[in-house]
This record gives C-alpha cells, sequence and structure tokens, in this order.
C-alpha cells in the first residue's frame, strides 16, 4: 500500500509560503500576480506569500516584495562568510548560515513552503531535514534531458543539441541530485529561428512564456489545494495518480 502524504495537508487556512530569491525577483512577482489575480477574481486564495528572504539584501526582488507589502527578511551570505574568513560555498559553515536563515524566517512565519524563485545558493543538510519534501524549485529548461550540464544555460544547451523547443519545470528539491522530483513541465517555446546570440531575448520569452505560467499553477492551484502528495519511492502523485517520470504536462490540464 502506498502511503501518499501531501507536500500541504489542505486546511481551512491558507498554506503559508516563504519565497527566496537572490536577484530581480521576476518569478516573485508572478506569484504575487496570480494572487492578486484570484483577488480580483473574487476566487478562492489557497496560499500567501508571508515572507521574502534574500541571501542579497539590496537585490531588485526586495523592492517587489515592498510594493506587495511583504515583509522581508535577509542575511548577506557575502558578509556572513567573510566575517569569519571563509569562502561563501564553504561546506562546513553553510549548515550554520543555513540555521540562521531558519530561524530569522520562522521569527515571521511558519511556512508550509519553500518556494526558491531564483535563490542562488546551494541548501545544506540541515534545510532538506527541516523542510522535508516542502522546497519547490524552477528551471528554464527541460530537467529530463540527458545532455544538460553546470554552468551553461538550458537555453544555449538546447540549441546545441538541435532542440527546435525549450519547456520550463518545476520540482520538488531533493538532497543530493542537482534537480529533483518534476511536478508541472511548461508548454514548449519555441528556438526556430534563434541562435546563442538571442539568448536574452529567448530567456525572456522563457520567463513570459513558461515559467510566470508553471510556477503560479503549481503553488496556488496545486500544492495549496492538498492536490500533490508524495509516496513510497519519492513518486509523486496529483490527486492520488502517480505523476510520472516527467512531470505533469501543463498542457494536458488546459487542453
Amino acid at each position: 500500500m502506498n502511503n501518499i502524504k501531501p507536500i500541504y495537508e489542505h486546511s481551512n487556512r491558507q498554506m503559508e509560503v516563504a519565497v527566496f530569491i537572490s536577484g530581480s525577483g521576476t518569478n516573485l512577482n508572478a506569484l504575487c500576480d496570480k494572487e492578486n489575480k484570484l483577488l480580483n477574481e473574487g476566487k478562492e486564495i489557497p496560499a500567501s506569500i508571508k515572507t521574502v528572504f534574500t541571501n542579497v539584501p539590496d537585490c531588485k526582488g526586495t523592492e517587489i516584495a515592498k510594493d506587495y507589502d511583504i515583509p522581508v527578511v535577509s542575511l548577506s551570505s557575502k558578509k556572513f562568510f567573510e566575517s569569519l574568513d571563509k569562502e561563501p560555498d564553504d561546506k562546513d559553515l553553510r549548515k550554520y548560515y543555513d540555521a540562521a536563515v531558519i530561524s530569522l524566517i520562522e521569527n515571521v512565519c511558519s511556512p508550509d513552503l519553500i518556494v526558491l524563485a531564483g535563490y542562488r545558493r546551494k541548501l545544506s543538510t540541515i534545510f532538506y531535514e527541516h523542510y522535508k519534501n516542502k522546497i519547490i524549485n524552477l528551471y528554464p529548461g527541460n530537467i529530463t534531458k540527458k545532455y544538460l550540464i553546470t554552468g551553461v544555460q538550458a537555453p544555449i544547451q538546447a540549441l546545441r543539441n538541435n532542440e527546435s523547443e525549450i519547456k520550463a519545470t518545476v520540482y520538488l528539491e531533493q538532497e543530493y541530485t542537482r534537480f529533483g522530483i518534476p511536478i508541472l513541465q511548461s508548454d514548449n517555446v519555441s528556438l526556430e529561428g534563434y541562435s546563442e546570440d538571442d539568448i536574452e531575448i529567448i530567456n525572456k520569452n522563457i520567463r513570459e512564456q513558461a515559467e510566470w505560467v508553471i510556477f503560479p499553477h503549481t503553488v496556488y492551484e496545486f500544492i495549496a489545494k492538498g492536490k500533490v502528495g508524495i509516496g513510497n519511492n519519492s513518486t509523486l502523485y496529483l490527486d492520488s495518480q502517480p505523476i510520472g517520470n516527467s512531470g505533469i504536462q501543463y498542457n494536458d490540464i488546459t487542453s
């Protein structure tokens, strides 16, 4: 018997979300827009962003959070490690940084879900243990592709492998793996007629046509409503049905 445990146990209260950012915060803005859209349509708002955390206190995304009256919590990873005369990726000290981060955000809220929206720090074991199966991330490419390598942008890799299209993927973070378990993949974004010189345009298309669609949908329509669960052998389910190795395809739920 497969014991399926929801990522979030749907209840009579809103799911509390903490969004982690390090840069422009465009996906944070997409999440906030989704919340406003539900409000304006008079629909249920099953989740609420209770805090935004950043390791780069002056990043542009903090202004977006302030515009939406979301509390911002920050702890400069650069200054934290400099004060200890250590490199920012020091494995022994990463857990102490993350422990401080957890303490800071839980002074503001008790997050049911951690959303990594352009957060450019590797998480430590303490983080995965504290928020086990409660962390989601986004990649501007198809994480099931075998050719993916670290350090090269996803669309460039797709072009170099003669792909004519690309899709983004929301996934459940898992420790010890580069990518976790796919939850939702976007519709295809065309690469026809583009080259590596067009990377800024391609990235813009991926954000607008893919990321800003599937990230809010995953948070507000799937997880906050208790639809996504994890069972034995880290298998994901949507409404008690196995999702599959490639995740749910957005086209399948909208067609």
